[in-house]
């Protein structure tokens, strides 16, 4: 089963089996905004911005949090605004 996450909005401290792993992901998401200084400059910049931080991402949910395996990241804001914020759609292994 695929589950989509967001940023953590509240900590459930009795997330546990599938509710934790999705409550670590949501957490490391939390920690995770891009700003888009260079958004005036055009998409080149933005798109080199997200890709470096879609791998530093995967990174820390792999290192962090090896039970969801991401199968999508994307990007919700708005890049006018300067704010974008990753979601990503995660399989949660529990071995």
């Amino acid at each position: 089963m695929t589950h989509q996450v967001t940023a953590l909005n509240h900590v459930n401290g009795n997330a546990t089996g599938v509710d934790g792993i999705l409550q670590n992901v949501a957490f490391i998401l939390s920690t995770f905004a891009l700003p888009c200084p260079l958004r005036n400059y055009g998409m080149k910049p933005f798109q080199r911005l997200k890709k470096i931080n879609t791998n530093r991402l995967l990174e820390c949910i792999q290192r962090f949090e090896p039970r969801a395996i991401v199968v999508e990241v994307d990007y919700l804001g708005d890049i006018n605004r300067g704010k974008l914020e990753p979601t990503v759609k995660v399989i949660v292994n529990e071995l």
